[in-house]
């Protein structure tokens, strides 16, 4: 697994005379999409991302490396060529498209997070599925996929699957700043996505919060390390027209 964006109407009335006062429309929010390949935070403040917006992020195999945010951990996405053979393949999808009168935004894949692993065996491996969310300017905002999530982490020398992706699971993982140092007690979980305000404090999401036509969908997994503030990797898609 290694390598490699009111209108606001007053109407008063007094008697027989009737006033009407129109303040200026302020006009619609163009349409626009935003997709996620990842973003990485540390403490709750965003450090490392992987955006686009009207671009087109598919690859069979993107990678961060070992960076100044994370130098002991590497952030893979669809890098089925180094997972267990039980793990389902599924290429990488993460696309972000709008025009005059629609957006849409879709992810999909796997995203593996490592740790400088013997055998090179990620610490948690989440399944996306695929991830859509659309609109039009005249119509609703649709949000959807094929496929459920999956997580898998790593006990011993094997991933091993969780019945539920939203159950805290401690494993031992390398510190995400101190390559070579012991690896310690860390809890990881995933959360779905489902709507802006969940992600309003990443900036590449918070000016969907509070949009009337607008939709999200993605994940954001959740890792602590010695019950310091969480690390998190969110994978998500918006639109809005």
């Amino acid at each position: 697994m290694p390598k490699t964006s009111a209108r606001l109407l007053a109407v008063c009335a007094a008697g027989a005379a009737l006033l009407t006062t129109a303040v200026p429309a302020i006009a619609a929010t163009a349409p626009e999409a935003t997709v996620a390949a990842y973003v990485f935070t540390d403490n709750n403040a965003a450090t490392e991302a992987l955006i686009a917006e009207n671009a087109d992020l598919t690859a069979p195999f993107l990678a961060s490396g070992h960076t100044d945010a994370h130098r002991a951990w590497d952030i893979r996405l669809s890098d089925e060529a180094y997972a267990p053979p039980t793990l389902p393949t599924q290429p990488f999808v993460a696309t972000a498209s709008h025009t005059d009168t629609n957006a849409s935004a879709r992810v999909g894949g796997f995203v593996s997070l490592t740790d400088r692993h013997p055998r090179d065996l990620p610490f948690a491996v989440l399944k996306l599925g695929s991830r859509n969310v659309s609109c039009t300017v005249d119509g609703p905002v649709f949000t959807g996929g094929g496929g459920s999530p999956e997580l898998w982490v790593r006990h011993e020398t094997q991933l091993v699957k969780l019945n539920d992706i939203g159950h805290t699971q401690i494993i031992s993982v390398m510190p995400a700043h101190f390559p070579g140092s012991i690896r310690v007690p860390t809890s990881v979980r995933a959360t779905p996505i489902s709507s802006a305000s969940q992600i309003a404090a990443y900036p590449q999401f918070a000016k969907y919060d509070g949009r009337a036509n607008a939709g999200v969908i993605g994940y954001e997994i959740q890792i602590v390390q010695r019950g310091e503030e969480p690390y998190t990797v969110l994978v998500a898609a918006a639109a809005s027209c």
